[in-house]
């Protein structure tokens, strides 16, 4: 197992869901040359802030229950 492999590994581990997919999307495409160390950082960790905000909004939205109620008009 690489260096690359291990980190993916421990960032799930770690529940780093959303760095650890922008991770390997970076991987896949080859684009971590792209950027700088820091720019790579900043590029997980707005990763990780996207996808546990997204969380957060869907459980509150799932938690709300809203109910379907339509009105129709003819």
């Amino acid at each position: 197992m690489d260096m690359n492999e291990q980190t993916l590994q421990k960032m799930k581990q770690m529940k780093l869901l959303g760095m650890a997919r922008a991770f390997s999307t970076s991987l896949e495409t080859g684009s971590l040359n792209d950027f700088t160390t820091d720019e790579m950082i900043s590029q997980l960790t707005i990763a990780e802030w996207d996808d546990r905000n997204n969380r957060r909004i869907e459980r509150q939205v799932k938690n709300a229950r809203f109910s379907a109620h339509r009105t129709t008009t003819l």
